[in-house]
């Protein structure tokens, strides 16, 4: 069975950001759509496959954003000079917060019944 398609396509990603993505990026980052969306299947397993929730693009296209930025090496630090960079993620890479997680669970039912507890 071939995996589900990704949650968020290049152009999803191109719509949220002003940098027009390089062929190389286009192509990494295509590889981590499918990753980052493998990664939200597997930590929400209550995702439900059809219809994802309209926040998954987005989400999907934050962490992947995050990962293009971060150096490809990964490394978690430089210095040239007297100038030092810190990647913010110490594992670089492709991550998600737990508000994103968040935005991808579906909402607690609300409860459908009164109750009573009696009393003797």
């Amino acid at each position: 069975m071939p995996p589900p398609p990704p949650l968020a396509t290049i152009a999803d990603l191109q719509a949220r950001t002003e940098i027009k993505l390089s062929p190389e990026q286009e192509t990494r980052a295509t590889v981590l759509l499918a990753d980052a969306s493998a990664r939200v299947r597997q930590q929400v397993p209550d995702l439900l496959p059809d219809p994802p929730p309209d926040t998954a693009p987005g989400v999907i296209c934050t962490a992947v954003l995050r990962a293009l930025a971060s150096p490809p090496d990964g490394n978690t630090s430089e210095t040239v000079g007297g100038h030092s960079r810190t990647a913010a993620h110490a594992g670089g890479g492709l991550y998600f917060t737990d508000d994103e997680l968040e935005l991808l669970r579906p909402p607690v039912p609300a409860p459908r019944a009164a109750f009573t507890i009696w009393t003797v």
